[in-house]
């Protein structure tokens, strides 16, 4: 197999440039339907959201703060679940990201983007599950959000991925992923 691209998300300054504009796009849009949410909430007179307050917004920051490691270990059990035997897991921090290595782990591309997206789909839901069992719409939306919108460097990877139908295969790298092609 060949290298045919690589995606470097600790120094290549357009896919963090890329992963910035997503984050900020991702808090802005669930800002945004908060406050439509809240707005539709006082006109109807309907109080369909929970109260805020100091406990409500340490609640959140504490859940978020907390999903960053979960995050990261949804990472860990996809590759050991979609990678082969011989894949070793680590885990570290970099620029104040954590992350979870399989350092030279060699997937298809299928089960290399369900590995990246597996935390965005699990973690997520988790705030949604969250919100509906403590009838509380804004956490779940805006703990959602604020989750996806750590997301960025892994969708930005799907997306560079599927863009990329010669990579047949998908190799994680300390900085990212390296592409291969089995031409």
């Amino acid at each position: 197999m060949r290298v045919i691209g690589t995606v470097n998300v600790l120094k290549d300054a357009d896919v963090q440039h890329a992963m910035v504009s997503a984050s900020w796009a991702i808090m802005g849009a669930g800002a945004a339907i908060a406050l439509v949410l809240w707005l539709v909430s006082l006109a109807s007179g309907r109080h369909v959201l929970e109260p805020v307050g100091p406990g409500w917004v340490l609640g959140l920051v504490v859940a978020s703060a907390v999903a960053l490691p979960v995050h990261e270990l949804v990472h860990a059990a996809a590759f050991v679940i979609l990678g082969s035997s011989d894949v070793h897991v680590s885990f570290g921090i970099k620029d104040f990201m954590l992350y979870t290595s399989a350092n030279g782990a060699v997937l298809p591309r299928g089960r290399f983007m369900a590995v990246l997206l597996a935390p965005s789909v699990v973690v997520t839901a988790l705030f949604v599950l969250a919100g509906c069992v403590w009838h509380a719409p804004l956490f779940a939306l805006l703990g959602g959000a604020f989750h996806l919108a750590g997301c960025t460097g892994d969708l930005d990877m799907v997306r560079i991925i599927a863009l990329t139908p010669a990579a047949t295969f998908v190799r994680d790298s300390p900085a990212g992923v390296d592409l291969l092609s089995e031409e």
